[in-house]
């Protein structure tokens, strides 16, 4: 299949990102206080926030995650979406074994697809994109019809060519807490590719994203070594992550990433460091679906910058 592959990769700032952060902002912050007063103070705020980002045009991400931070520290919660992460990882735990199943009946390329449908399906545990709501009752029905939908922007090939070309480091940038759980076959391939995997988490709590604490116990650690990126913030953004992360990144053979909050980041940091990337995600966002290519409801496996 064609891939139109941008020039660029860039999320700008566009009026429908205000609807996704107010999105945000009513599931969070209940997690964070039952307090009505506080409530209301901490709503004050994020609509201060988003109006002073629009005047200034700052990119939804870094306005996302300094009011995110703010309200974290306002409220004195680490975690808000605790009991979130745990309920979303038990549900993909229990389906992984048919999941597996299913990868496993596959050989070659179709399994490598297999696994990448699998691992997308995981993509849409998001609970921070106001145009998805996740259920985690028919995540076996999101695979099967991934599955059999295929990949609409697919670099899949390129992929499968690059683990059997030659062996090195991958280095897999996580997402989101039970997303993880169904990547764990796609680790499989890479593993058994004879590649060696450092797969990377978030530096500390951030929405439902994965932290070593969400996935201490699993498989993945069987699987791979444990990083993270030194930052309690979605994605990779360069101003917040750790010098150990930069040098793990500009190490990597190549690199996996998980989801949209990568895309928004991790281009930066390919253009400083000169590595190569797989973006692979369901595209829940006009606005960043967009900037691969693509549109909302695709499902994304792309290689960038292309070949």
């Amino acid at each position: 299949m064609f891939v139109l592959r941008p020039e660029r990769i860039v999320v700008p700032l566009i009026p429908e990102c205000s609807s996704c952060i107010i999105h945000s902002l009513i599931k969070l912050v209940p997690l964070l206080t039952d307090d009505a007063d506080l409530q209301f103070e901490m709503m004050r705020i994020g609509m201060r926030y988003l109006a002073e980002g629009f005047e200034k045009r700052i990119r939804p991400h870094p306005l996302s995650v300094d009011l995110y931070h703010e309200l974290y520290r306002m409220a004195g919660v680490e975690d808000p979406y605790a009991e979130t992460k745990r309920e979303s990882t038990e549900v993909a735990l229990r389906i992984l074994p048919e999941v597996d199943a299913t990868v496993r009946s596959f050989s070659g390329l179709e399994r490598l697809r297999a696994a990448l449908a699998a691992s997308i399906a995981g993509n849409l545990i998001d609970y921070n994109t106001a145009a998805h709501s996740p259920n985690l009752d028919t995540l076996v029905d999101d695979f099967n019809g991934i599955l059999q939908h295929g990949i609409d922007v697919d670099d899949s090939p390129l992929l499968w060519q690059a683990l059997r070309a030659r062996h090195g480091h991958i280095v897999f940038v996580a997402d989101n807490a039970g997303e993880t759980i169904l990547d764990i076959p796609l680790l499989r391939v890479i593993r058994d590719a004879g590649w060696h995997i450092t797969y990377v988490v978030k530096g500390g709590p951030m929405a439902n994203d994965a932290t070593r604490r969400d996935i201490a116990g699993t498989e993945i650690e069987e699987l791979a070594t444990i990083a993270d990126t030194g930052a309690a913030a979605h994605g990779v953004p360069p101003n917040l992550v750790s010098q150990e992360f930069l040098s793990l990144l500009s190490g990597a053979d190549l690199v996996i990433a998980k989801g949209q909050s990568n895309v928004e980041t991790l281009p930066t940091l390919q253009a400083q460091l000169g590595v190569v990337a797989f973006y692979i995600l369901r595209g829940k966002c006009d606005n960043i679906a967009h900037a691969l290519g693509a549109k909302r409801g695709d499902n994304i496996v792309l290689r960038w910058p292309g070949e």
